[in-house]
């Protein structure tokens, strides 16, 4: 079975598509969106757009250089990709709308202290929505994590 996630909030978004271009990448593969040197974000779906921001919003202010790893995949997921990002940064944070306990974010988060353990200078955090029901759409923007809180977490990793 093959599932798609489709978050509404993006049905509208416009942007340019490249189509036959060295783009291309195979469908379980991560992509490194942004390289950085100081913290890994670990992300994928709606994340993506919101951790880019986040690592334009700290080159901005000449906060710390982060790198975005898109997952694309969840399941299987590129472990090569990901450990290779963490190794060279040494922090990683998984992002994810969804809750932080009991689910995607929690095993990326102990695959990352798994494999690389020796290499990490700060426990693994994770961003993501609140541990509560879904709440109803005109509360959803304070339940999903944005730039401010992701931006937090890069301080917190960096001061461990």
């Amino acid at each position: 079975p093959v599932v798609f996630y489709e978050p509404k909030r993006r049905y509208h978004e416009r942007g340019q598509v490249e189509l036959g271009s060295a783009a291309a990448y195979e469908l379980h593969q991560a992509v490194v969106r942004a390289e950085g040197t100081d913290v890994t974000l670990l992300t994928y779906g709606p994340m993506v757009k919101v951790c880019m921001a986040a690592a334009q919003a700290a080159e901005l202010d000449d906060g710390p250089s982060i790198e975005v790893v898109d997952l694309r995949s969840l399941s299987p997921l590129d472990v090569e990709t990901i450990t290779a990002s963490v190794i060279k940064t040494g922090h990683a944070i998984v992002v994810s709308e969804a809750q932080t306990f009991v689910g995607v974010s929690a095993e990326l988060a102990a695959l990352v202290q798994q494999e690389c353990f020796v290499h990490l200078e700060a426990p693994v955090l994770r961003v993501g929505g609140y541990n509560i029901p879904y709440p109803p759409s005109r509360h959803e923007e304070v339940f999903l994590p944005d730039l401010d809180r992701i931006l937090h977490a890069v301080d917190s990793v960096l001061d461990y």
